[in-house]
């Protein structure tokens, strides 16, 4: 699949902006070393509102008991698009960046408003 160079751009500035940030820089950085499942959460805050992204983790001890814990937030990014529908083409550019760029051993996981993404 070729990626829409466009998105590509917006979401390696996003990365530049994470690496750049002190908080967000580091929770990735130790998630990533912890190889923690990453989560790319499209998700509105109100009906109406843009759609952001919670780039983060569950719980790493209680999914391993397939238990899904506690959402741990590593950086949020508000304003992405103004449509649900985004989702999926969004997040799957986002997905492979952070998997290219971090050397994943797994894909980011897509879920929308908090529960794992299932196109249609």
């Amino acid at each position: 699949m070729e990626l829409d160079p466009e998105i590509v751009e917006f979401f390696e500035e996003v990365l530049r902006r994470i690496e750049a940030h002190p908080r967000y820089s580091v929770l990735l950085r130790n998630a990533v070393a912890a190889q923690d499942q990453l989560i790319l959460n499209y998700h509105n805050h109100a009906p109406g509102e843009p759609y952001c992204v919670s780039l983060g983790v569950y719980d790493a001890a209680i999914a391993a008991l397939a238990i899904q814990g506690e959402f741990r937030e590593l950086a949020h990014i508000r304003g992405i698009a103004p449509v649900e529908e985004a989702c999926e083409p969004l997040m799957s550019v986002f997905a492979s960046l952070l998997e290219q760029r971090f050397g994943l051993r797994q894909r980011p996981q897509i879920y929308l408003n908090g529960a794992p993404f299932h196109a249609a």
